[in-house]
Formats: structure tokens, sequence, C-alpha cells
């Protein structure tokens, strides 16, 4: 940990599980959510609906929620929460022997091809960004992703580091999501291959930054 308290915070926000932290009831809420989004899309995606599916009140919702935009911010997060805490657990169960790249990639690949999921979010995300409310929520996923793709790489990393890795994981979200959007259009297209490309040019970058290489901004592998 550092003083000014940057590592603790980090550590926080990649370990940090949400949604245990909700009611049974919250819970129920949002898987009833999912489902109508994935059945009716983001137009159908009414509290009303919602209620209904969940055997629910609007007036709950809100206890829950306080509003719809809160709800869709809980709903985006849910998206993404189940696979980032599964990589969690398989890195804390990772042998010093085990390759972390590697178990970033493979997590990758699997969250990429899981279309299921990523239509969810694909559906959700335009809508987010039309919403000014829930872009500190949105600001605040995509650093969970950064953190924990840093966490996954190099758990004990010191702040410099951390900063050095912070434009490899901020590339590394915007290929996978990109990979993700590709496959969805088309299920032939070799996810795999290029992912194991990227794992070759995060392996050099990681060894760049750790022999205390700088990253200067606008300078290519």
């Amino acid at each position: 940990m550092t003083e000014n308290g940057i590592r603790v915070r980090s550590a926080r926000l990649v370990t940090h599980d949400a949604a245990a932290e909700l009611s049974p009831t919250a819970r129920r809420i949002l898987a009833a959510a999912r489902r109508v989004l994935g059945r009716a899309g983001f137009k159908g995606l009414t509290l009303e609906a919602i209620a209904a599916e969940a055997d629910e009140n609007k007036a709950s919702i809100r206890y829950h929620f306080g509003n719809k935009a809160g709800l869709v911010g809980a709903l985006a997060d849910s998206v993404v929460h189940d696979e980032n805490i599964r990589l969690l657990r398989e890195l804390s169960k990772a042998s010093p022997d085990h390759d972390r790249v590697d178990i970033l990639i493979a997590q990758h690949l699997r969250v990429v091809t899981n279309l299921r999921q990523y239509r969810l979010f694909f559906d959700l995300f335009p809508n987010l960004l039309r919403d000014p409310s829930l872009w500190p929520r949105m600001a605040e996923l995509f650093d969970w992703y950064r953190e924990l793709d840093i966490y996954a790489l190099e758990p004990e990393a010191d702040d410099e580091l951390r900063e050095r890795l912070r434009l490899l994981t901020a590339l590394t979200v915007a290929v996978c999501d990109g990979l993700a959007m590709q496959y969805a259009a088309d299920q032939t297209f070799a996810v795999e291959p290029v992912l194991h490309y990227w794992a070759g040019l995060i392996r050099h970058a990681l060894e760049q930054a750790r022999d205390g290489a700088a990253v200067p901004a606008g300078d290519g592998p």
C-alpha cells in the first residue's frame, strides 16, 4: 500500500462486489430487468415491464434503485459483473507458475465470444451515453475494466509501474470491445488468433514496463 491511498483504492475497486451488497429483492429486480432487456430491447425496458417480470411494483424498484437511470446503471454493472468476478476468482487460485497473461487472454476470449452478454451491453451502451447522469457510472465501469487488467498482470505493482500499464490496459479494453463487435456481426470471425497476437504485444509492453521504460504519449511499441 502507498501513503497516498492509490493502491488501497485500486484494490478496493477491483475486488469490490457490488452485487453482493444488494438485497434479495434488488437482485431479483435486476435479474428481471436483464430478461426484459434480452427479450424486448432497451425500448421495452420500462418500469412497468420490469415490475411485472419481477412480480414487484414500481415503488419497490424506485425504493431499491432510485429511478430508472439508477436501475439502468446497476443493470450495466450486472451485465459484466459475473465474468469479472470469475476472472478475480481464477487469478486468486493461480499459482506463481501460471502465466497471468494467458489467464487474462482466456478470460477476454470468453467475454468477447459471449454474444448474449455483449448484445445486452451493446443495447444498453448507446442509451447510457444519451443520459449525462449516467456518464460517471459508465466511467467507473471502464475504470474497473482497466484496474482489473492491471491487477491481472501485476497485482503487486507499485504506483510507477501501474502508471506505465494504464495505456496498455486502456488499449486492451478497446481491442476487446472492438473484437466483440466484429464477432457479434460475424461469428466466423476468428477472435482467438487475434487475442493470442495481442497477448504477444502485452508481454512485450509488460517487459518494457517492468524494466522501467517510459511510455511517452504518442509513441507506439
